[in-house]
């Protein structure tokens, strides 16, 4: 079974007002910039931001510390004597991944009503409706039965409030929380019957 991964604020940062370049060629630059997992990115007045790990295609991961993180399109990087860089401090970078994070959750709170139907991750299935929100997890209705997942397995996509599963995974973790027992239930009340139906000595 996937295990549930905690929700991470991600931003895409494409705004000429968050990445403006330095006062350097960017364009140039950014062909020869060190953006491989490990490089410690730093912000517009030279202070360490954090530490990229991932960088695939055009968009770098850079972690921020605290648990957050920022996707930044690759071309956002400058260079400075001591690594890649990006043209905004540490503290706009932050105010606007939790901006964005605030976003969301007010986003999921107003998507997770019972009777919403809840996509898989890539939207294409429905596997299951809202039966109960709280601060502990999310009751979900599905075909097999009533699961309850954490409200970080959630997100609201472009088809909706969806799941991190697909639906395959979806179905097969609802399949394994449905037919485990709980942990020596059945041996508890069984031993309790013995005790109570116990002759006296």
């Amino acid at each position: 079974m996937r295990k549930f991964a905690a929700i991470i604020a991600t931003l895409s940062l494409g705004t000429a007002a968050i990445v403006a370049a330095p006062a350097m060629a960017q364009n140039a630059a950014a062909a020869t910039v060190d953006l491989s997992v490990g490089a410690k990115v730093f912000d517009s007045e030279g202070a360490e931001l954090g530490t990229v790990t991932s960088a695939q295609g055009a968009n770098v991961v850079v972690d921020l510390g605290a648990g957050k993180q920022v996707t930044l399109p690759s071309n956002a990087f400058g260079k400075l004597e001591q690594g890649p860089t990006i043209g905004a401090t540490k503290a706009q970078v932050v105010a606007a991944v939790d901006q964005a994070a605030a976003g969301s959750d007010a986003k999921l709170t107003a998507a997770l009503q019972p009777g919403a139907d809840v996509r898989s991750a890539t939207g294409s299935a429905v596997v299951g409706k809202v039966k109960l929100a709280e601060a502990d997890g999310v009751v979900l209705t599905t075909p097999t039965g009533d699961v309850k997942l954490p409200r970080n397995a959630f997100f609201v996509g472009q088809a909706g409030l969806a799941t991190s599963f697909t639906a395959e995974e979806f179905a097969a973790a609802v399949a394994q929380a449905i037919t485990t027992p709980a942990p020596q239930a059945d041996a508890t009340a069984e031993a309790a019957t013995a005790d109570v139906n116990k002759p006296a000595n």
